[in-house]
């Protein structure tokens, strides 16, 4: 009953949360749990009290945003740094995934895969929680310490490494498989998206989850507006079309949009069904962020162009959908009148999958940009060179960083002076704003891979390997605790052993799916 309730629970941001209804309006700074909880508060009922706590929000900074964007990466590269600084492995050794499946068969290797989880649960898992959460005000001074701690940690081992280059270690008692160069940097990125997903989707009914990191209303830059924008840039940089593959041929547009489809009324039926707290202004009265999914995946469906023409394609489609908005087109989305007819009652997401749609394929471009640099670091991983390999690995990670630059000048430059970032309309400056941020996670990860030799860890094979299956776990997950508390009106404590119990049973039941080997595909 519960399933994808909660899909669109990201709505919140900082400073002023209002409590709004037709009859009244009051300034959640003003107000207290008691005040909530009272009947004098208008009457409301339970769910439009939730349904205001994440409306007219405002956001945070876009360099806010970029400090918290940050700290998840280097969280990750510091648990990888810890098994590389306790127990080196060389560098040569790939274990495939299939191997690793089958080796997980024995209770020793089970045991030691849970172990290498429930640590990765609580040097990852648990510390990012932390900083979305009670330490989200210190997010300059983790981050600062934690990269800090992260540039000795690297130093140290690679001054290690010198005297070790040598040594050779038995297979069996490796504790951690090295991880594929051709993939690594990309399956970071999207572990560490989805993690800050799956725990803010809850933490957002949380008073301990600060309000300028929800969704925004209108114009604003929040860190939850860049989780849904993420996904559609996750998806694009692994797509077939980034890898220059061609289109499949069991079902075509349908087969690719059909489970989408599936989901988004199966969430929309059950969210009118059970009643549960929506927010109309973000998509529309029907529509939710599955529709978007489908939306995007039919047109590219149906328009299908070379990964190398994906960029073009991407400008024109952005250049005209922004010409609209700024002539008109979005005081007609952000307006609060809607007709009877569906595309009214949906204007919001219905045209911002122009948006989306652009978002997506200037991702293709940009995978299919990443996967040549890894597979040119792929080739110098074997270069008997080291002067050369070194000199063309750093040129590959400054090319990185001075393209997430570029989009980051551009994404300030739109945003002060043609359309405010918008999530809800999916304008320029929003997508622009997105491929920064996730292009700067990416470059850290890159930057991370030329130093370091790159590592599994368990709990980001899992993820990778299971994203819809671990966003739908989530999901589930989320909906059985709103339906199950008053997360309005929980304290901090209770907030954070709930929260803390939620990412728990996330990652334990995600982590039965791992230790059987198996991969979570719908489609």
């Amino acid at each position: 009953m519960v399933l994808l309730l909660s899909i669109d629970c990201w709505i919140n941001a900082e400073g002023i949360s209002v409590l709004s209804s037709p009859h009244y309006i009051v300034r959640a700074s003003q107000v207290s749990v008691m005040d909530l909880e009272d009947n004098a508060v208008a009457g409301a009922s339970l769910k439009q009290l939730k349904e205001a706590f994440v409306s007219n929000l405002h956001g945070s900074s876009m360099v806010e945003i970029a400090a918290m964007s940050a700290v998840v990466p280097i969280f990750v590269i510091l648990r990888q740094l810890s098994g590389l600084l306790l127990q080196p492995a060389p560098r040569g050794a790939v274990a495939s995934s299939n191997e690793q499946g089958k080796s997980s068969g024995s209770a020793r290797d089970n045991k030691l895969y849970v172990t290498l989880l429930l640590k990765d649960f609580i040097f990852v898992a648990l510390p990012t929680l932390a900083c979305l959460t009670i330490l989200a005000d210190w997010v300059y001074v983790v981050t600062g310490v934690s990269l800090l701690l992260t540039s000795i940690g690297i130093l140290v081992y690679r001054r290690r490494s010198h005297i070790l280059k040598d040594a050779h270690i038995p297979p069996e008692e490796k504790t951690v498989e090295p991880l594929p160069r051709k993939t690594s940097f990309l399956s970071s990125f999207r572990f560490s998206m989805m993690l800050v997903t799956v725990i803010s989707i809850l933490a957002v009914d949380f008073k301990v989850f600060p309000r300028r990191f929800a969704k925004t209303e209108t114009y604003g830059t929040g860190l939850m507006d860049v989780g849904v924008g993420s996904f559609v840039v996750a998806n694009g940089l692994v797509s077939r079309q980034a890898r220059n593959l061609p289109p499949s041929k069991y079902g075509g547009a349908l087969r690719n949009t059909s489970p989408l489809l599936v989901i988004g009324f199966a969430r929309l039926i059950l969210t009118k069904g059970v009643d549960y707290q929506e927010h109309v202004a973000e998509y529309g009265v029907h529509w939710n962020f599955f529709f978007t999914l489908a939306g995007v995946t039919l047109l590219t469906s149906i328009i299908h162009v070379p990964a190398a023409y994906c960029g073009s394609l991407a400008v024109l489609i952005l250049g005209g959908y922004q010409a609209s908005l700024s002539y008109g087109l979005n005081k007609y989305l952000l307006s609060s009148e809607r007709g009877p007819g569906l595309i009214s009652l949906n204007k919001e997401g219905i045209y911002s999958t122009l948006g989306y749609w652009s978002l997506y394929l200037i991702s293709v471009r940009l995978g299919s940009y990443l996967l040549y640099l890894s597979e040119r670091l792929r080739r110098q991983d074997a270069s008997t060179d080291s002067r050369i390999k070194g000199a063309t690995t750093w040129w590959i990670v400054m090319d990185i960083w001075l393209l997430d630059a570029i989009f980051w000048l551009l994404a300030v430059f739109v945003d002060e002076f043609i359309e405010r970032v918008s999530r809800r309309t999916c304008n320029m400056a929003y997508v622009l704003f997105v491929l920064a941020q996730n292009l700067e996670v990416t470059a850290i990860f890159l930057t991370a891979e030329s130093l370091l030799p790159p590592r599994l860890m368990p709990l980001l094979q899992i993820f990778d390997d299971n994203m819809l299956g671990t966003f739908l776990w989530a999901n589930l997950l989320t909906g059985l605790v709103n339906m199950s508390m008053q997360t309005i009106f929980a304290p901090t404590l209770v907030a954070m052993g709930a929260l803390s119990t939620y990412l728990a049973l996330l990652v334990g039941g995600m982590g039965i799916v791992g230790t059987r080997g198996l991969k979570l595909k719908f489609w």
